[in-house]
């Protein structure tokens, strides 16, 4: 579950283990809870309204919500990626618009709603985090997804039968883990960061947190097309941390490096409103009545049973519908982007005469096919979404669910068409890496280093016979957070801690023979502290983080005070909350001294 804004709403976005995606818009959740106070009426205590209701077709795992071009994200265990792009327009696009040259405009506008099944390459596997990836214009133009195996994919949103770009993961002498160990560290989590949210420093031990002697180069190899900054030395400095031993150190020797050492835009969000093209308000994905949620439970139950009843309806309405004969594919006057098939689809409608001159005019009512269409950016075709709960699941089940992604692998020099230098940290069950994308390189100047801080987050009683099954598969540092006025990230896992690191960069690049210095974290709190965790979390009552939530302190926030009266507080302060499965909670306050840089924490 997550929170975020879609346009100007801010919603709740959560995913369930049967594939549905739901979301609400948090003033609606805040007025039922504060008219639901004190009152036992039973009008009052009814469940509050989606606005949006989706399926991923099997286990839905990561989630991700972007602002400015009202997407919603979902991630799954079929290996791909959805994003559902919701109808954006602002004035109806002309009749002669040519399609054959229709790129992606720098403001995105949509006709219809968009369920765009983004497909990756057969060595992929289940996806946890997703996120999405802006130009420089701050338009939402790829998708980022790491998988269980750590490979990190950035997929075109727009375009058509293009391969995404693979960042594999770190060599397993680096990074293995603590749960399953000698396995590999899985990868869990995935943020993209801007320039702007980087502190400024002055020295190299300001930039990575710990002297220059006591630095290690990873060399570029293994995957890694970067050489590294290993700063897992910085842990041990960590005041009061909870962890209760130091993980053992790989086998290979890195390259310590010491002194004389050789190195190895202009328009707002507001511009647009969402509009969901759907006659009388209905959801998305909806057939326009309960029945339609209520036939995909019914079937559900029944499929889990030993009845075969229901198996036999859906084999009937998948062997009775014949899905290519709605595909449409790509002619030869076409652009293979979905704002060609955007601008084609709303030619046609003019065409045909399916859309009058006044779409507010009342008793107009719109072809289901024309509001919602499904697009397949591998195969660069075009389906019209199912809107019965039978029909979408025999198209979840069909061999489309299958497909992958076989066109070659596209380089990451391909990330230059963002216009802007791009920044990625990738979580792992214990580990954080940081890697930058540069969109052009000069022969002249040295490649920049990405950082590693292997061992950040570790938990020490895996072997614990009375906990084994509370923490059984918890080691995975998949919650995180990030406070742009602060420089400041916070890293959760389900052992029951998190991270805080400060993202950092040097006012003046350093350079070296073999690369340069300019961006990179530094390893600032593990919370609970060892402290809170002795008074706090005793041993046999430990159970895993349930979830963490960070947000804004403000003024007047005080026990039996009016939230948010006054307005946020000076210097900004955000407040952490720990929420742990036995409903424990644990509660911080976050700050910045404004002359030092230094965190605070309360």
């Amino acid at each position: 579950m997550i929170i975020g804004f879609l346009g100007d709403e801010e919603i709740v976005l959560a995913c369930y283990d049967d594939g549905d995606v739901v979301a609400y818009y948090t003033k609606d959740l805040a007025k039922r809870i504060f008219t639901c106070r004190g009152t036992s009426d039973v009008l009052h205590k009814s469940a509050p309204e989606q606005f949006f209701h989706e399926n991923a077709g099997i286990s839905a795992w990561g989630l991700s919500i972007h602002q400015k071009s009202r997407l919603i994200a979902v991630s799954s265990n079929h290996h791909e990626v959805v994003v559902f792009a919701l109808a954006l327009t602002q004035n109806p696009p002309s009749r002669r618009t040519n399609i054959a040259i229709t790129p992606q405009p720098a403001i995105q506008t949509r006709t219809r709603n968009w369920r765009i099944v983004i497909r990756l390459p057969p060595a992929a596997d289940n996806i946890p985090n997703i996120c999405f990836i802006d130009d420089c214009h701050g338009n939402a133009q790829r998708v980022g997804a790491v998988d269980i195996k750590g490979n990190l994919w950035l997929a075109d949103i727009w375009q058509g039968n293009t391969g995404p770009i693979q960042v594999r993961p770190l060599s397993g002498f680096l990074i293995r883990s603590e749960e399953f160990y000698p396995a590999l560290s899985r990868g869990w989590g995935v943020f993209p960061l801007d320039e702007r949210d980087f502190l400024k420093v002055k020295t190299r031990e300001e930039l990575f947190g710990i002297p220059q002697n006591q630095i290690e180069i990873v060399p570029a190899g293994n995957g890694c097309s970067q050489q590294l900054v290993n700063i897992r030395k910085a842990l041990s400095e960590i005041p009061d941390n909870p962890h209760l031993a130091p993980f053992p150190v790989p086998a290979r020797e890195p390259i310590i490096l010491g002194p004389g050492a050789g190195m190895p835009l202009p328009w707002g969000p507001a511009l647009f409103q969402t509009g969901f093209a759907m006659p009388d308000g209905v959801g998305l994905g909806s057939d326009g009545s309960d029945a339609g949620e209520d036939e995909l439970e019914e079937d559900t139950e029944e499929s889990e049973g030993d009845s075969e009843g229901s198996e036999i309806d859906i084999e009937d309405v998948f062997t009775a519908t014949d899905w290519s004969a709605h595909t449409q594919q790509v002619d030869g006057s076409l652009a293979d982007n979905l704002f060609a098939w955007d601008a084609r689809l709303k030619q046609e409608d003019f065409k045909d005469g399916k859309e009058d001159t006044d779409q507010n005019a009342p008793g107009v009512t719109a072809n289901p096919h024309n509001l919602d269409m499904t697009y397949f950016p591998h195969s660069n075709t075009v389906h019209p979404t199912p809107r019965s709960a039978l029909k979408m699941i025999a198209f979840v089940r069909s061999g489309k669910s299958t497909e992958r992604n076989r066109h070659p692998l596209t380089s990451p020099d391909h990330l230059e068409d963002l216009g802007k230098k791009l920044f990625l940290l990738r979580t792992y069950e214990k580990d954080i890496e940081l890697r930058s994308f540069a969109p052009c390189t000069s022969e002249n100047s040295p490649p920049e280093f990405g950082v590693v801080c292997p061992d950040a987050l570790t938990f020490g009683r895996f072997r614990n016979v009375g906990l084994r099954g509370h923490f059984h598969a918890t080691s995975r540092m998949n919650m995180i957070a990030m406070v742009p006025e602060l420089s400041l990230m916070v890293i959760g896992s389900p052992i029951g801690r998190v991270v805080l690191i400060t993202l950092t960069r040097k006012v003046r690049t350093a350079e070296h023979d073999q690369g340069s210095w300019e961006h990179g974290f530094r390893v600032e709190w593990v919370l609970p502290t060892k402290s809170d965790e002795d008074k706090h979390r005793k041993v046999k009552n430990l159970r895993p983080l349930h979830g963490m939530a960070l947000g804004p302190v403000q003024v007047g926030d005080d026990v039996g005070g009016k939230v948010g009266g006054g307005g946020p507080a000076m210097p900004r302060r955000y407040r952490l909350m720990l929420h742990y499965r036995n409903h424990d909670i644990l509660s911080y306050e976050l700050t910045r001294e404004e002359q030092t840089g230094k965190l605070c924490i309360f």
